[in-house]
């Protein structure tokens, strides 16, 4: 019996030292709605030729809190009590989350599993095709790793590749995205910065002297906000979504450049950049 009032002791504990929502700051669900309407508006910004001001930018973003009926303020508000509530902002990243997800795949995008791109190509992703960075961690930060079959070789070329969308209420964003590619012993890595919203690439070209494939992982992080105003917590959210690991079948792809000449070195130039 002594034992079972400890337990339930514990229990309402920890139940009790979760702190409350404060009256002044948005509940959950509406916190998790304007987020999601400010990815969306971002994103109809960088697509729309109109738009790309960042003034128009600033306005959408102002017509999602107006139709809300939120004041920047109690948005700010919101923001930095649950940023201090690590409870509370998982559960919200969660939902973001989902959200996302449902997004994708009610877009006809898929979640988990190979997906066939064409003939010579394979994507090996193996994790959800979309990330969301956040600057508290651990939402800072997410790594992948993927063991390579027996179709492998030596002299494929692995593509990694995403879109980005931010969403900045002060300072700077740089996302650093690195993939590694084991040949045996040996490493190639490929890094890149995103700063900006829009398509993303990086590419590893194997050799035939090289060993085979054995081994990809990489990262992306969320670098810290060192560009804000002192004292300030800004909000930065990071989507990355559409994300490929493409394996591409090394003989075909000389097949195919046999036939475009320097149009195929121009290509390959155009994917590093």
């Amino acid at each position: 019996m002594k034992r079972l009032s400890s337990i339930l002791f514990i229990v309402y504990a920890l139940v009790a030292c979760r702190p409350g929502i404060p009256s002044d700051v948005l509940s959950e669900g509406d916190m998790v709605d304007i987020l999601y309407d400010i990815h969306i508006a971002q994103a109809m910004a960088e697509t729309h030729e109109g738009l790309k001001d960042g003034k128009d930018v600033v306005a959408l973003r102002s017509a999602v809190l107006k139709k809300y009926d939120v004041t920047p303020e109690e948005y700010e508000r919101s923001y930095l009590f649950y940023c201090s509530n690590a409870e509370y902002l998982q559960e919200i990243y969660n939902d973001l989350s989902d959200r996302i997800r449902d997004n994708v795949l009610a877009a006809g995008g898929k979640i988990q599993g190979i997906e066939t791109e064409e003939a010579d190509s394979a994507n090996v992703w193996n994790q959800v095709p979309y990330i969301i960075l956040m600057d508290n961690t651990p939402y800072n930060k997410m790594s992948f790793s993927v063991s390579p079959d027996s179709t492998f070789r030596n002299d494929d070329r692995i593509n990694l590749q995403y879109d980005a969308q931010t969403i900045v209420q002060d300072g700077s964003c740089d996302v650093v995205a690195c993939m590694n590619v084991f040949y045996g012993d040996s490493i190639v890595t490929q890094t890149t910065h995103i700063t900006s919203n829009g398509r993303g690439v990086l590419t590893v070209s194997g050799k035939s002297d090289q060993r085979k494939i054995s081994k990809i992982n990489g990262f992306f992080i969320l670098s810290p906000n060192t560009s804000s105003q002192e004292g300030a917590m800004p909000f930065r959210l990071v989507v990355l979504s559409r994300i490929k690991l493409l394996h591409l079948n090394n003989n075909i792809n000389k097949q195919n450049e046999q036939g475009t000449g320097i149009a195929s070195q121009e290509e390959s130039s155009a994917d590093q950049e």
